[in-house]
């Protein structure tokens, strides 16, 4: 796994160099071609070191711990000067960053990419951010408004790979757009060997039937409402645990698929195969899915396929309590943006230095009674300002093992069979600092 992380470190250290060094990819991710060719305090490289080190206290202090961890004798810049030059850089760099992770992942990690039965396991899910009441932020994303108050809000969409841990795309957008629109416009990009797992927020004909008619077929399994339509109606009250049907066009999807392209009529049909599964509780849920096969894919299988959906749940869990998502460094637009698509690498980033502790809790859980894991929320802690130093140094491989060894001196049991009831909480309103949940900053 180190040798793997090794090289994917060196690649990304590459894309941040060539993407800095080289005016035509420069241009690409800054506002204007003459941004960041002038020799200044802060360079691009530095810039985005500050962004990827998480600074989620007063910058001020944030910028000078950074330039004292370099270790260098640099003249620390003022918070005023960050702020200029952050503006500069698009977000677009970050994703595109975090996108090369994640291809760099799948390339140098072979045959250790888990899968389920070839297939790359993913899971969609949307969330909300609450943001800063300025008016630049709330021109741009939006409030979500109610009889009382208008509160500033931004949508988040994310697609996780679930068995290998990886945060394969995420959005953020105003709060208005709908996470089934989001999600329509990108099934294309979804890859070939994916399987997708949906919430019953999801289903509809145009998302199954974009699924269904791609170049290559998309494979989905979504949870639907019991009251879904008619057919699903008339298949809970049957006998029957697997059919599969031709589910015609609503006037809704038309229009919907009209806008991506296709032209379809009220009698088009995509075909679908209905699935009910038992749960624990007793109750009766529906999936919805294109794996047609009832030999191949039985109705267990699909059982545990939906039930590694959660693991996107705890992804966002990890993401805004652990991680502080919504404590952005900034309170402009481009400050969000970068935050969000900062925070998305670095959580990547994490999650591929934990694998190289896989041997370790191996040996760890063969002599002790309970799993172990590592503690996630201590591990951001390790994280800071050594991420940094694994960019800027010659040896990323010594920052990588001592990474590593920071991990495994902070394990946590996993207590199996632990069920806690999903309780809704209201947003306070006032306050600065809000406790949500018993985790303590780490960051």
């Amino acid at each position: 796994m180190v040798e793997a992380n090794v090289r994917i470190i060196e690649e990304l250290k590459y894309f941040l160099e060539a993407v800095s060094k080289d005016p035509s990819l420069r241009k690409l991710v800054t506002e204007t071609e003459k941004d960041f060719t002038r020799e200044r305090k802060l360079p691009m490289e530095r810039v985005v070191g500050l962004i990827i080190n998480m600074p989620k206290r007063s910058l001020s202090i944030e910028i000078q711990e950074f330039f004292e961890s370099l270790e260098k004798d640099l003249a620390h810049c003022t918070k005023g000067a960050f702020c200029s030059q952050r503006s500069k850089l698009k977000a677009m760099f970050f994703e595109a960053w975090n996108q090369w992770l994640v291809n760099n992942f799948y390339q140098h990690y072979g045959d250790h990419v888990k899968r389920w039965r070839n297939f790359r396991v993913q899971a969609v899910d949307g969330s909300t951010a609450y943001l800063i009441n300025k008016k630049q932020v709330v021109d741009y994303f939006g409030t979500q408004d109610n009889q009382h108050v208008c509160i500033p809000m931004a949508r988040i969409m994310q697609v996780q790979d679930i068995l290998n841990d990886l945060t394969v795309w995420g959005q953020i957008s105003p709060i208005k757009e709908s996470e089934q629109a989001i999600m329509a416009s990108y099934v294309s990009h979804l890859y070939e060997d994916s399987l997708t797992l949906f919430d019953r927020g999801y289903p509809g004909f145009a998302l199954m039937y974009l699924m269904n008619n791609q170049e290559v077929l998309r494979h989905f399994v979504m949870r639907c409402k019991v009251g879904f339509n008619k057919e699903v109606k008339q298949f809970l009250l049957s006998s029957k645990n697997s059919k599969i049907i031709n589910m015609k066009a609503t006037s809704h999807s038309i229009a919907t698929l009209r806008e991506h392209g296709y032209i379809i009529t009220p009698e088009t049909t995509t075909k679908v195969r209905m699935v009910k599964v038992l749960l624990s509780s007793g109750e009766i849920e529906i999936l919805l899915t294109n794996l047609y096969d009832q030999n191949l894919y039985t109705n267990e299988d699909l059982k545990f396929l939906y039930g590694l959906r959660w693991g996107i749940e705890t992804s966002y869990g990890k993401q805004k309590n652990q991680l502080q998502m919504e404590q952005f460094s900034g309170h402009r637009v481009i400050c969000i943006q970068q935050d969000y698509a900062a925070g998305l690498f670095v959580a990547n980033l994490q999650s591929l230095i934990e694998k190289q502790s896989e041997d370790f809790l191996d040996q760890v859980n063969q002599r002790r009674i309970h799993r172990y894991k590592i503690n996630r929320n201590v591990s951001w802690a390790s994280m800071k300002h050594g991420i940094v130093k694994l960019f800027l140094d010659k040896n990323p491989e010594q920052i990588l093992l001592q990474l590593q060894k920071a991990f495994e001196w902070n394990l946590e049991p996993v207590r199996p069979g632990r069920q806690n009831p999903r309780r809704k909480k209201v947003k306070r309103l006032n306050g600065k600092y809000q406790t949500l949940t018993n985790y303590k900053r780490a960051i």
